[in-house]
This record gives C-alpha cells, structure tokens and sequence, in this order.
C-alpha cells in the first residue's frame, strides 16, 4: 500500500511541531539577571534541564526549543531557602539522639508548603530536622516540586542537625550533658569493638585476605563496607583500624559520620551562650570548618565571636531582635543582619511562615536594603548563600552556563516586595503559573470554582 502524498507532504511539517522535549526551553525578557549583571532583553537557552548558553537578544536559539518571550518581565535564579523543618509529617521524633534519620522518609511532596514556596518564587530549600533535638538526623535539598521525593531533590548530601539550644522541656545544661554522653557511649562502644576484633585472630586473617582478595577482584559497591579503617577522628586505641562500616548501628554510624568530618553541620545555637558553647564543641572536635550556625536574631551579640570561626549563620525566626531595657523599661529593636554584615558574618535568611508580608524571603531581603544592608549582601542571603551552604553554588541560584535551569519570571525587582511571581521553572520545566494559580486567584480576585 502507497503512502499518500498528502501525508508525505505533512510528514517534515509535524516533525517541525513537535513539542519541545522535556527541559529544553528558552527564555528571553526584558531583564535577565545574571551573577556578572543585568542583561538588557536577555536570552536563556536551557537543555536538558541545564543552563547551556546566556546572552543578549542575538544569542541564537535552537530550532528545537521552544522561545518563550516575557518582554517587561524580569528573570532571575529563584529565592533559595537555606534551612526548613517544614513539609515534614513531623518536624521531630521523640528520641533526642537520633542520626540514623533522614528526612527523606518523612517528607510529605503534597503538603501545601511546598505549593506556597513556589508561589512565593523559591526554586530551592533544605529541608532539614527540626531543633527539638539533640542530635536530630540528615537533610536534603529539594526543589519545591514533583510527585515523589527522588524527583523533588536537588542533593541528598546537606549534612545533619544538631542542637546546642536545649529541648523544650530540658536545660541547657541537660542538653549539653546528652551531647556529652552521647559521644563518650561511642567512644567506648567503638573500644569495646577494637578490642573484640583484635581478640578475634581469625576474624583479622579474613580482613587481610579479603584486603589481598580486593586488587584482584571487580568492586560490587558493598565490599567497601567491610574493610576496616572507617573511625578516623580522635586518638588511636588497639583495634580501631580494624573497624569496619558495617560494624556499627545506624546510629553509631550516623555519629561516625559527624566525628569523622564526613558531614556538613548545621549546629542550632538560638542564643549568644549557644554560640559560646557550640564554638567550644566544634573546636574540642575540629569540626569548626564543618559548622553552619542556625540562630534566632539575639544572636547577634555574639557576632564578633562568631566571625573569629569564619563561620556563616541561617538566621530564623525574624530578623528584629526586641528586649526591654532594664533601666528605662523601653523597646529596643535591634536588626540582626545588619550586626551580621558589620561584623563580617555571612548570613542565609530564614522565612517566617504564618504571616503575610514576613513569610517571604523577598520580605526579608528587602527589609534588610530599607534597614541599611547592601542590596547584593541582601539578595545573596535569600539566593547565593544558601548555595554556598549547601555545597550547591555551582548549579543553584545562578543563570550561568552549566548550572541547572531553575528561573523565576518576575512582574518588577526581586527585591520589590510588590513585584508579582508570574512563572517559576524548575531544571527547564514550568512548574508555576500564577494566571493558573486558582486559590490564589479566588483569594484575590474573588473568583468561584
């Protein structure tokens, strides 16, 4: 049977139509915001859910992707929300030393945060336990979108949580006597270890054959677990190099983790004396390097000593410290970030959810331009920061070439609070519309389903 002209004749127009693949996009507006500036009738090519090439308004866009045009719009990277126990069934679990979790097993992906971050413009967050804990398990950084967790994560790898600040219910003192025993109780269980394998000849003789067997034989990805050597922190004692991964608990392994500076931690220190005593552990463990400071705003009074680490700070909960003067009985407010940026402390601002205006990242940084911070120190605290943070800065909160295609398509400035968050993308997809947003849309304009 012939094909009929017609078709044939068809066939080369419909290939031509054929919508664009999955992550392939272009983007072209009227301000495209770059890390080496603002780009005047900028254009974005995104591949792949990559960012494979940012230009003018001559850059050439493939035949095969898709230009989407926002002449008085501006496009920017997206607010990235650097620390969040939120979209968790729950924030916590009831044991105090618990680095066996991962959040992970408790994100909910359908929860209404997440749909309200992207209302709000964030491509990014790390979700982390909450600081009703000791030492509270692993985090991970998600996109505000997709249907299961494994499509919603950026990277799995955001450290773990601890806390200096005491429980609700507890002293400072209890909870800094639980972190105490908790690493002596490993110390001496992983002794305890040493000694029995070093008793165990036999044990030993299957190590070392199985360490000769290893040059000769392909890796499976689960041998590794059986080798010795994984305790590397602290002094040596008779039988440590002979302890392998798969000796230890999850929870013993968790700690491991931490001591051995394997994780990135993100220390709760609420107030100045937190800081004071976080410093003490992490220097008493030389983990200092590994610490990110999650503080409330009192914080700042111990600004100074937390810039002698070197160290950044989320800071959470508002930005306005407020105390009484014990003398005069009158408000004193002082801001934060600002403390911060005089003292030369990086800092990540934390949103506070509940209330209009202050549960928006760009709230927060454009409260910090009225209050006397740079502009660019602001919008870094709610985008490149957080980057940093998490080890991501070469793919999140940039519009550069090789870095994932997450945008935001704003009405005005990112730091104008009344700018409107038309569209966000996330890895070349468009995951948000607000002319399809419907609850917005019946909140604003009264609109009925």
């Amino acid at each position: 049977m012939k094909t009929p002209t017609l078709l044939l004749t068809l066939l080369p127009i419909l290939a031509v139509a054929a919508p664009a693949q999955e992550g392939n996009v272009a983007v072209r507006a009227g301000r495209l915001l770059t890390p080496d500036g603002v780009i005047e009738n900028g254009t974005l090519v995104i591949r792949g859910g990559v960012i494979e090439a940012v230009g003018g308004p001559d850059l050439e866009v493939p035949f095969d992707v898709l230009l989407h045009e926002f002449p008085e719009a501006t496009v920017f990277c997206g607010f990235a929300e650097a620390h969040s126990s939120l979209g968790l069934d729950r924030a916590n679990e009831n044991v105090a030393v618990a680095p066996f979790l991962d959040v992970k097993d408790s994100i909910d992906p359908s929860s209404f945060y997440f749909e309200d971050e992207l209302r709000g413009g964030t491509v990014a967050i790390g979700v982390i336990p909450g600081n009703s804990c000791v030492i509270g398990g692993r985090g991970r950084v998600l996109s505000p979108a997709g249907m299961t967790v494994e499509a919603m994560t950026l990277d799995d790898a955001m450290g773990m949580k601890m806390a200096i600040g005491p429980k609700r219910g507890w002293s400072r003192s209890a909870q800094l006597a639980e972190l105490r025993e908790a690493t002596d109780r490993l110390d001496h269980a992983l002794e305890a270890l040493g000694r029995k394998l070093l008793d165990d000849g036999e044990l030993r003789k299957d190590r070392e054959r199985a360490l000769e067997e290893l040059e000769d034989e392909e890796d499976d990805g689960d041998r590794w677990d059986s080798l010795g050597g994984f305790v590397r922190y602290g002094p040596d004692f008779p039988g440590k190099a002979l302890i392998a991964e798969e000796d230890l608990d999850d929870a013993q392994r968790g700690l491991v983790d931490i001591l051995n500076g394997d994780e990135r931690i993100w220390l709760w220190c609420p107030g100045p004396s937190d800081i004071y005593h976080g410093k003490s552990w992490a220097e008493e463990h030389e983990l200092v390097e590994n610490v990110v400071f999650v503080v409330r705003s009192g914080a700042w009074k111990a600004a100074e000593m937390i810039a002698e680490t070197g160290r950044p700070v989320v800071l959470i909960d508002g930005p306005w410290h407020v105390e009484t003067d014990p003398l005069t009985h009158e408000e004193v407010r002082t801001f934060a970030p600002l403390k911060f940026h005089e003292a030369g402390v990086a800092f990540a601002l934390g949103s506070q959810k509940g209330r209009m205006g202050p549960d928006r990242l760009s709230w927060q940084a454009a409260t910090c331009v009225r209050e006397g911070v740079p502009p660019g120190v602001a919008l870094a605290s709610v985008t490149t920061v957080p980057a940093r943070l998490w080890g991501l800065e070469d793919r999140v909160s940039r519009l550069a070439e090789g870095a994932d295609g997450s945008f935001v398509v704003l009405s005005g400035d990112p730091l104008d609070f009344n700018s409107q968050v038309l569209e966000v993308w996330v890895r070349g997809d468009q995951v948000y519309d607000r002319e399809g947003d419907e609850r917005l849309q019946r909140l604003l304009e009264g609109k009925q389903e």
